[in-house]
């Protein structure tokens, strides 16, 4: 049975509107009844699908009036009609579901608002669970409606009707998710902070990029720097991917550079012939004996550079003609970096370019979860030849000369520029991890070396991603940490944190400070002796000042005991018990000053997995703080699985905060002037300028059912402050808005 609403047009004028599936035909039923139910006339008329096409089509031509009053007539229909307003559309990765997010909008009267989900057939889909939030109400043109959030879990690929209905007698609302809809509400809804790495638009930039350096000339791009040496070991090179290769080195604008082609392949005559007819100067063909592996076969090139620096590029792939221009000028303006790298994308068997990665600055602890460097790494020639590559990490050699590195120098630079192409072949990396897979276990042993160099008390391990690996950090010592809660009122919210947090947590050494706010309920301070009677590890203090978010904080962490402080909101809920171990065993090294925890929404997706800045590209735009990856499935590893890897950022979010006592007594705390938001986007931003890393960490799993205890920052008063402090952020720190955010990149935008 498909849902049927009537409009009525114009004098004995109506309408039905039903969503048209996949079945042959729709049947209408219409009957006539009486004041007391009495069916006094009943007709029945079947329409096929074909039919229906035909019709609309006539009626355009025929009735175009009423044609277009009929088109989307829900949409523009308020009284007594209920609406699906989508947000976000996204494919789980691994998964055979869609998420799909969005706001009913209801009349005020209208209760028992639902969620249900059609086949193609028209059947009732008896599995379908949405998530549906509690109601808000809002104004409309001056009339009171309310809104209400809604996630729902659609199969992939099939056609589906999602249907909001009430019980008051409101016309229902459905939205139709057939194949072109689906490819409509992707475009249109999509939250990936990365979307110009969509095939087609990627295929765009990269065609406007090369349109634009063909009128280029080199000699606007000559001047005095640096000699780079080109490093590329070859093992049977097909000979139609080294002349590419070798023509994207040519082709540089800038033309400072020598090229080592490394040939441990004699054997292979057709290569042998091809390097034979090289008559370049700059070109250094080296033919060994015999394959020495990658590493040997790299270092004989290393030896032979005679370069300021030594680049190193694989035999298949292909330069950007701006890559070395973009290393020199990185190098006349910064004499002191000792590496410098590039964002890539990947070249496909068809030519095309593909899949852009866009990379973060220097992140020691995202490197210590997978070589996310890789290309086009140039490293200054006295650590390229004291460092050389160790074979015996060979399938890693990469990512084990880069952790070395590191652990000399951060001074690193990164062009936040896609230089590099990487060729998919079969036998590449680039095409499937797998190809290698003794590379795996090579790069767990070159990181479990790396901490070993350090004496850092950590274990390397696998995972199930080929070349990601997750680090567990011994936690010294029985370190303290004090848990500051704000509250006021609020019980049921409060009570749930707490009991999670007694119920889920394996760490012991802990103290709850809760800090009453303002209270008006006489049911909170009961349920404060309650609880204080029930936690042993829980104080309440009180402020008696008006609320302000980062003052509120800094009290309760005068009554603090702890090593570590950990600011939590009261509207969390604990998932993984090892979410504190987690979180301190971070925070204890001396480089970090502040530790987040990944956050989820109550449907299951993300809510927080880290902050960046949003670039403005003038002072008349949009710019600042915006939560990375919200909105992806929970199991979701995002843009190259970012959202499941510990790593540097900018921020994190202060619902869920952990940071060194001293740190905190250093900085003075949270800034009082920021009474509400952006106090833990300052706080983090002023860690970082003391030369501490602020770490994301996905391991500290909690829910965040998120501002249960103050009103929206959308209206009124709340808006005139938000707006305030939004200008003090912007004041304040002005460079992040201008040059946007180091771990992000600029191609990052709004989720």
């Amino acid at each position: 049975m498909l849902p049927v609403e009537a409009y009525h047009i114009e004098g004995d004028k109506s309408i039905l509107v039903t969503p048209l599936l996949e079945t042959d035909s729709v049947i209408l039923i219409c009957e006539a009844v009486d004041s007391a139910g009495l069916v006094l006339e009943r007709k029945a008329k079947r329409l096929k699908r074909t039919q229906i096409k035909w019709l609309s089509r006539l009626n355009y031509k025929t009735s175009r009036g009423d044609a277009f009053k009929v088109r989307d007539i829900d949409r523009v229909t308020y009284t007594r009609q209920i609406h699906l307003n989508p947000t976000i559309y996204l494919d789980v990765p691994d998964a055979d579901s869609t998420i799909v997010k969005g706001v009913i909008c209801a009349p005020e009267n209208e209760d028992d608002i639902c969620l249900s989900l059609l086949a193609a057939d028209g059947r009732l889909v008896e599995e379908f669970e949405p998530f549906i939030g509690s109601a808000s109400s809002v104004l409309y043109e001056g009339v009171p409606r309310k809104e209400i959030a809604f996630m729902a879990r659609l199969p992939k690929s099939e056609t589906f009707c999602l249907v909001a209905s009430g019980e008051n007698g409101s016309r229902s609302a459905f939205m139709c998710f057939d194949p072109p809809s689906r490819e409509y509400y992707a475009a249109l809804y999509d939250p990936h902070m990365y979307r110009c790495s969509a095939p087609q638009r990627w295929s765009g930039i990269s065609d406007a990029r090369a349109r634009k350096l063909e009128s280029a000339s080199i000699e606007d791009y000559e001047f005095d720097g640096v000699m780079f040496s080109i490093v590329v070991p070859l093992y049977n090179t097909p000979v139609p991917f080294l002349r590419e290769m070798i023509d994207s080195v040519y082709s540089q604008f800038y033309q400072k550079w020598e090229l080592l082609l490394v040939n441990s392949t004699p054997e292979n005559n057709e290569l042998t012939k091809e390097l034979q007819q090289i008559r370049d100067s700059r070109v250094k063909v080296i033919t060994l004996d015999k394959n020495y592996g990658i590493a040997g076969n790299t270092n004989r090139g290393i030896e032979a550079a005679s370069g300021d620096y030594i680049v190193f590029f694989d035999h298949d792939d292909l330069l950007d003609p701006m890559a070395l221009f973009e290393y020199a000028s990185v190098l006349r303006d910064d004499e002191d970096a000792d590496a410098i790298y590039c964002d890539e994308d990947f070249l496909n068997e068809e030519g095309s370019f593909v899949a852009p990665h866009f990379k973060s600055d220097f992140n020691l602890d995202l490197l210590r979860c997978h070589n996310y460097i890789t290309h086009l790494l140039a490293v200054r020639a006295p650590f390229a030849k004291e460092l050389r590559l160790d074979s015996s990490f060979d399938g890693a050699q990469d990512y084990d000369f880069l952790l070395r590195l590191v652990e000399r120098t951060d001074k690193i630079a990164h062009v936040s520029k896609v230089l590099y192409h990487w060729r998919i072949s079969d036998s590449s990396t680039a095409k499937s991890a797998d190809n290698k897979g003794y590379a795996d276990d090579a790069g767990r042993r070159a990181l479990q070396a790396h901490y070993n160099r350090l004496g850092i008390a950590a274990r390397a391990e696998a995972t199930e991603s080929s070349c990601f690996y997750h680090t567990v950090y011994e936690v010294l010592g029985d370190p303290k940490v004090s848990v500051i809660i704000p509250n006021k009122d609020s019980v049921a919210v409060l009570d749930r944190c707490l009991n999670s947090i007694a119920d889920k947590t394996n760490y012991d050494n802990f103290e709850v400070i809760v800090v009453e706010n303002n209270s008006e309920s006489p049911e909170t301070f009961d349920y404060y002796q309650n609880a204080s009677d029930r936690f042993p590890f829980l104080r309440v203090v009180t402020w008696d000042g008006p609320f302000n978010y980062s003052a509120i904080n800094n009290f309760g962490a005068g009554f603090a005991t702890g090593d570590y402080y950990l600011l939590l909101n009261n509207d969390v809920e604990v998932i993984d018990p090892d979410w504190m171990r987690s979180m301190v065993s971070v925070c204890q090294r001396s480089d970090v000053g502040v530790v987040g925890a990944k956050l989820l929404y109550p449907d299951d997706t993300v809510q927080h997995a880290g902050v960046f800045m949003i670039t403005c590209g003038s002072v008349s735009e949009l710019g600042g703080p915006a939560h990375a990856f919200t909105h992806l499935d929970r199991n979701d590893a995002g843009y190259m699985r970012r959202a499941s890897l510990v790593q540097d950022v900018s921020i994190v979010t202060g619902a869920c905060l952990m940071t060194g006592r001293d740190v905190f007594e250093e900085l003075n705390g949270l800034d009082e002037d920021f009474v509400v938001a952006f106090n833990d986007v300052d706080y983090c931003l002023r860690v970082r300028e003391s030369g501490r890393l602020v770490v994301y960490d996905p391991d500290a799993l909690l829910y965040h059912y998120e501002s249960f205890s103050r009103g929206s920052d959308s209206n009124g008063k709340n808006a005139e402050r938000f707006i305030a402090e939004q200008g003090k952020l912007r004041a304040r720190w002005n460079k992040y808005y201008l040059g946007g955010d180091p771990y992000f990149g600029a191609y990052a935008t709004m989720p």
